[in-house]
């Protein structure tokens, strides 16, 4: 277990997250202060866009003060460790397609906050369809955690 690079890694990963909340906090303000009286758009559609991005800010705040507790504390740290590098965990991701499946869920999430602005109709069949992965992807996982 080599913790020293493990903590590097969590360096640049809180740097990251705090990134994303700087990006989420700047789109967030122009969409509800600069573009929200110019924009033809429907109060659902707003509504969403501000869920998701707070949604954002949230997981992200969750994860830097996760990292944050985990540099202080090497107990936490190598708990995070074999928790990230569990073979079985992986193995049910890989099987699932965790991953895969959540980018492409946020792809069509942002998609739909861009179609927003021009069709409700492609918008709300994006949301159902971005809804429909997450779905998906829990149950997915849910089998190879049964079946492994």
């Amino acid at each position: 277990m080599n913790l020293e690079n493990y903590n590097e890694v969590l360096n640049k990963r809180e740097r990251l997250y705090k990134s994303y909340i700087s990006l989420a906090l700047i789109f967030w303000g122009i969409g509800n202060f600069l573009l929200k009286d110019q924009a033809r758009i429907n109060d659902s559609a707003l509504g969403f866009i501000n869920g998701l991005t707070l949604g954002i800010e949230i997981i992200c705040v969750f994860w830097v003060f996760r990292i944050r507790k985990a540099l202080k504390d090497d107990k936490i740290l190598r708990k995070l460790y074999i928790d990230e590098h569990d073979e079985r965990k992986n193995f049910i991701k890989l099987k699932a397609g965790y991953n895969l499946i959540g980018k492409i869920a946020l792809g069509i999430f942002v998609i739909s906050i861009l179609a927003s602005y021009f069709n409700m109709v492609i918008f709300y069949t994006l949301v159902i369809t971005g809804i429909f992965l997450i779905i998906l992807s829990l149950l997915l996982k849910l089998y190879w955690i049964k079946k492994i």
